[in-house]
């Protein structure tokens, strides 16, 4: 007998195709403490404008300009995401403590054939958050799939690298002195 499907709001939704590790997985987990930045939401549009500007005073050299000129010297200004420095300098911080505590995790493992960067796994991520402020705790997993894709801990971190992804934060006021990120990475050697 096959799967039932059942049909929400119009939509007919198939079962699930849901991956299982089953037994012997093997549990790591990383810790890291402070102010977790948002990379997606500090980056800037800027506006190149150097070879336009190169070319304008070249161009007014040799004679005034003219409308066409003008339009020519727009054409040539161009847009560029600039990155965000918040995450630069989180990625510059964290990366050497996610160095290190890989290189226990092999020392640990090594035995069983563990080996970075992981093509595939699972994520639980728990944040506890130090202050009362409402934080949008998406971008910080979003942030934190990135520097383990960036330390070389995770391959990828899409959805056949990285899947299931479970993540959870609580307000922890008065309780810790700075914000911790639990990552617990789940995988088959």
């Amino acid at each position: 007998m096959g799967k039932r499907i059942f049909t929400y709001f119009g939509v007919p939704i198939p079962p699930f195709k849901e991956e299982k590790l089953g037994a012997n997985a093997t549990t790591i987990r990383f810790v890291l403490t402070g102010k977790i930045p948002s990379k997606k939401n500090n980056q800037q549009a800027v506006a190149v404008r150097k070879h336009a500007r190169a070319w304008a005073i070249e161009q007014s050299k040799v004679r005034p300009a003219t409308w066409a000129d003008v339009h020519k010297g727009i054409g040539m200004v161009f847009g560029k995401m600039r990155g965000n420095k918040d995450y630069k300098d989180f990625l510059d911080k964290v990366r050497p403590i996610l160095q290190e505590q890989s290189a226990y995790w092999v020392k640990q493992l090594s035995h069983k054939g563990l080996t970075f960067p992981l093509k595939k796994s699972t994520l639980s991520l728990r944040l506890y958050f130090k202050d009362r402020y409402v934080t949008d705790t998406v971008n910080k997993q979003q942030t934190i799939q990135d520097v383990l894709q960036d330390c070389c801990i995770i391959q990828n971190d899409d959805y056949k690298s990285l899947n299931p992804i479970h993540s959870a934060s609580a307000n922890y006021y008065e309780e810790i002195v700075k914000d911790i990120a639990s990552i617990t990475l789940t995988f088959k050697l």
